[in-house]
């Protein structure tokens, strides 16, 4: 979010009489605030607009405008800048009617009061920010069509109003009223909301009406914005054909203008009720095309700009479905990754679970094994490497015993799911850490050390708590290793055991390796703690790389 705790407030001295302001600046320049001065009276409202000025002390005549006018023309370019009027400076200074001290430490006490009230109000200004957010979205997290709308739609004009320059309070009214830009849709039929056809006119009435409802629904919450114009006129258009008042052009408010163009964005490029969502280019196409009619063509630039760079991204591309009777693991995933990082999927039966793989082609398929049991779900599974055979595959099942009888490829984690642990695990998957690649039934994930090394092997089974056996097969070498909930306990390789033998696989940089979960042994010859075992690894290889650079 754009909102950050207030930077300090400079102090602005506004005089002609270039002694009494050098005067001034000299006795206020500390480094607890900046101190601007001009003579100009266009320069001293150009810096007013442009820094964070709290104070401005003015010394200089206003020809033709009354002190109380001079103060309304500053509340306008920035409000809430307090005006002192000094009068010109006695010639001596025992005739000053206070002491400097006394002056300097009201000023800084003043500012330091103001600083301390601005950053109070910007603490709030991200509590009820961030607060607003996490409630929508576990207020819409079960919607499959609209979870994290107001979210993205908030992102996207926070990111449009800063390029196009606007103060930073505007920004956030912006931001705030893109997340509750919709909240007046609670007073319209679930029904009709839901409606997978084209409305009637009968049946528009309350949609169109929505932002009216919504402005009425906040009446009484008293926000340190003024969002009422920019929520009630989010759906105007800029040729006049939108509603519910039909306004046009700059009568519309520019955060209307911007939010309007974002919510159209999200609103093409994911599903819908009524059609399937569009392709990110063709969504940037209509947008444009419809720059000087429905948007305004100067938010249409600034935003088809932003989507011209690397860093914009539509919902990220790492789709993850899960097949389960409830949504509550969906949910709590939804709830606890953001939407550039993966997009969560939630499906009840099969023949759904197919048609969204065939579209969407998942990264990574979560099966509950209480939605299916062990039968159907290996068919299920089969099932799925047919429709995609480059999806990860993640089994929830009540034991390791449980993934045994089913007696297939997958990666798993048992009841209770600790969202934590899942969110690990799945990220994990999705960057290739513990890749689904075909092996001999009943071993267990494979791979090449080169690509994922073993201490990173070691840290992820340690971090799982897990009792696994890794093979490591290097020149006909074979290397073995143990670990019983997470800890080392066995080390060989060739006449090596224990330590050594650790030390020794720890050096290799190329070669494959097995993970078979749920191996153990009981010839225990490891008794240092992992982590400790790690580090003195390290140790050893960087002082045989040493030595070896030094021979060299």
């Amino acid at each position: 979010m754009v909102i950050s705790l207030s930077k300090s407030k400079g102090v602005l001295i506004f005089n002609k009489n270039d002694q009494e302001r050098n005067f001034l600046r000299f006795l206020l320049k500390t480094e607890d605030h900046h101190v601007f001065d001009t003579a100009n009276s266009l320069d001293a409202l150009r810096i007013v607009q442009e820094e964070n000025i709290g104070l401005m002390l003015v010394g200089s005549e206003l020809k033709g405008m009354s002190r109380q006018d001079f103060k309304n023309l500053i509340e306008k370019l920035r409000a809430g800048v307090s005006i002192i009027f000094i009068s010109p400076f006695p010639e001596k200074v025992e005739e000053f009617s206070i002491k400097i001290e006394e002056f300097l430490k009201l000023i800084k006490d003043y500012l330091q009061k103001m600083n301390l009230v601005d950053n109070e109000l910007s603490g709030m200004k991200i509590f009820s920010h961030s607060i607003v957010d996490r409630l929508l979205q576990i207020f819409t997290a079960n919607d499959k069509f609209f979870f994290n709308n107001n979210h993205l739609v908030s992102e996207l004009s926070k990111e449009i109003a800063v390029r196009m320059g606007l103060e930073e309070s505007l920004v956030e009214a912006i931001q705030m009223a893109a997340l509750l830009r919709d909240l007046g849709k609670l007073m319209i039929h679930q029904q009709i909301l839901e409606e997978n056809r084209r409305l009637t006119q009968i049946e528009l009435i309350p949609i169109r009406a929505h932002p009216t409802y919504t402005v009425q629904i906040l009446r009484q919450v008293n926000f340190p914005w003024n969002l009422d114009s920019i929520i009630s006129q989010h759906h105007e258009c800029y040729d006049g054909s939108g509603y519910p008042s039909g306004l046009k052009g700059r009568a519309i408010s520019i955060g209307a203008r911007i939010i309007s163009v974002a919510d159209a964005y999200y609103a093409m490029t994911t599903d819908r009720p009524y059609r399937k969502a569009t392709g990110k280019e063709q969504a940037l196409l209509e947008i444009r095309k419809k720059a000087g009619s429905q948007f305004d063509p100067e938010v249409t630039e600034i935003f088809l700009s932003l989507a011209r760079e690397e860093s914009f991204q539509i919902l990220q591309e790492k789709v993850v479905l899960i097949f389960e009777r409830e949504a509550n693991i969906a949910t709590m995933l939804k709830l606890s990754v953001t939407v550039q990082e993966m997009a969560i999927v939630h499906v009840i039966n099969s023949i759904d679970a197919f048609s969204y793989i065939r579209r969407m082609k998942p990264e990574l398929v979560i099966a509950d094994v209480e939605a299916l049991g062990p039968e159907a779900m290996v068919k299920f599974y089969h099932a799925v490497q047919q429709i995609y055979s480059k999806a990860n595959f993640l089994v929830i099942a009540p034991n390791e015993d449980y993934v045994t009888s089913m007696n297939i490829d997958v990666n798993y984690i048992f009841r209770p799911v600790n969202v934590t642990d899942l969110t690990e695990k799945i990220r994990s998957i999705l960057l290739g850490y513990l890749p689904h690649i075909p092996r001999e039934r009943n071993k267990g994930l494979s791979g090449n050390i080169e690509v994922f090394d073993l201490s990173d092997i070691i840290q992820i089974l340690s971090l799982g708590l897990k009792t696994a056996q890794v093979e490591i097969i290097r020149n006909q070498r074979k290397g073995i290793l143990y670990l019983s909930h997470g800890k080392i306990v066995h080390a060989s390789v060739g006449n090596l055991i224990g330590r050594e033998a650790f030390f020794e696989l720890m050096g290799w940089d190329e070669g494959n390796f097995t993970i078979i979960h749920g191996q153990q042994t009981t010839e225990v010859n490891v008794t240092s703690d992992t982590v400790h075992l790690l580090l003195d690894a390290a140790k050893i290889l960087d002082e045989r790389k040493a030595a070896k650079k030094q021979k060299a």
